[in-house]
């Protein structure tokens, strides 16, 4: 009988990694649409199941986060593992379609992860490879068009009243990103008005610290108490912290540094401390005199994201403080019982919000932690439940996770980057990349 047909717990190696993404690879290629204007994917298998509103709206087939761009990433990273052209083809064709149904209007959706700056994160790292001219002209079109199409009020810029790491801040990254490869400093320009804007939203404390107040998760979330305020990283404080990190760095700015640790002053004041750990709220309540006692342990809301925040203002000013609270929110995720409990902020196997993204907080980890082993066994971990979460069959292997949080029974195979097979995927051939001493493109957030 094939193993896949009977629930036992494998062992896993450092091959193991590489066989799961190459199967996941397969599953993938059975998911592909590609016509005339290139290759896309479906955004899920949708077994059965019809997504829902908000899937539908946020979840596209070219974005850095569930289509075309992350799954094309997907490929470019299998074939650094593997040397197989064929799937530097994929992701070529990943890259064509984006190309070929490109309009400047999708502008007006700038942001790394939905947007287009996240295609043009892809077709940088795809021009790495190739020395293609076309994909470095489309990467510098996405930070000229991003430009032309924000709204310009209030002496500042925007575009769709998204201000997070998730939304406009995105942009600002990626700005900051062309400027470092194409030396032009209209772009660290660009990103300075930006980033000028967010600063609008900072609320000061007494104490000297700020937040920023990006949005109401109540509007979103009916069950949440109304005027919270979201600190972690894709949706607040710790996101803005990471840009002004980011901006202090390619320009020495030390004003944006200044705001940066004012940031870091208010993320210290709301964590929750237990020993050696810390960990940030889902909710930062300005009127509770407690913290709202939900935490989540992943990117976009807990210990994983904020880790990049405080690995980037490491890197930024080698003060060893801010590594020794990336040590402490790692200590964090250890006493919350991962990999291997699954609690309410850590209930998928995505990039975004589960297992994925944890391994790879434990490798990039292990690159600047004074204990290198004790990530890597953790990683190792991390990765042996996230193989053996996997659904294999003759098909191949993917992951099925509940994307909506807030109805854990809503389950699909997603296929993306960072939700979906191809980040879990992603993210066992970063470990298998660390520990084979092959070198595997990261995500953007982890270079």
């Amino acid at each position: 009988m094939a193993y896949w047909k009977i629930n036992v717990f494998q062992q896993t190696d450092t091959e193991e990694y590489l066989r799961a993404a190459i199967e996941t690879a397969e599953w993938i290629k059975k998911q592909e649409i590609t016509d005339e204007k290139g290759k896309r994917w479906k955004i899920s298998g949708t077994e059965g199941k019809v997504p829902d509103k908000a899937e539908s709206s946020f979840l596209t087939d070219r974005s850095l986060y569930s289509g075309a761009a992350g799954i094309g990433f997907f490929f470019i990273q299998l074939y650094e593992a593997t040397k197989e052209e064929k799937y530097l083809e994929e992701a070529k064709g990943a890259a064509g379609y984006l190309i070929n149904t490109y309009q400047s209007s999708l502008g007006e959706n700038p942001g790394i992860h939905s947007g287009i700056a996240g295609e043009g994160l892809f077709l940088e790292a795809l021009y790495a490879k190739t020395g293609d001219e076309a994909y470095r002209k489309q990467v510098i079109r996405i930070a000229d068009d991003s430009y032309k199409a924000a709204l310009r009020e209030n002496d500042g810029i925007h575009w769709n009243g998204y201000f997070d790491y998730m939304g406009d801040g995105g942009v600002i990254a990626y700005w900051l990103y062309v400027a470092e490869l194409t030396g032009e400093k209209k772009y660290a320009g660009y990103a300075k008005e930006a980033l000028d804007s967010i600063l609008k939203l900072k609320v000061r404390n007494d104490d000297g610290s700020v937040y920023f107040k990006l949005f109401d998760p109540h509007d979103y979330f009916n069950t949440v108490p109304e005027g919270g305020v979201v600190p972690n990283f894709a949706h607040g404080t710790a996101g803005i912290v990471y840009l002004l990190a980011k901006y202090y760095e390619q320009t020495k700015d030390k004003a944006y540094l200044d705001e940066a640790v004012k940031g870091v002053g208010f993320l210290k004041q709301i964590a929750v401390d237990d020993g050696d750990a810390s960990i940030v709220p889902y909710i930062y309540l300005e009127k509770e005199k407690r913290p709202y006692d939900v935490f989540y342990l992943g990117y976009c809301h807990g210990p994983v994201g904020d880790g990049i925040t405080f690995k980037e203002l490491y890197k930024a000013t080698g003060d060893v403080q801010y590594l020794n609270y990336y040590e402490r929110l790692t200590n964090a995720l250890i006493k919350a019982g991962v990999p291997d409990k699954r609690s309410a902020g850590y209930w998928n196997d995505c990039i975004c919000c589960g297992s994925s993204g944890v391994l790879l907080h434990f490798i990039y980890g292990s690159e600047i932690a004074p204990d290198k082993e004790k990530y890597l066994a953790y990683a190792k971990r991390t990765a042996a439940k996230l193989v053996n979460d996997a659904y294999s069959d003759e098909d191949g292997r993917r992951w099925y996770n509940a994307w909506t949080r807030i109805k854990p029974w809503d389950t699909d195979s997603h296929i993306g980057l960072f939700v979906g097979a191809a980040g879990s995927a992603s993210a066992l051939l970063s470990l298998y990349g660390e520990l084979k001493g092959i070198e595997i493109s990261p995500l953007f957030e982890y270079k």
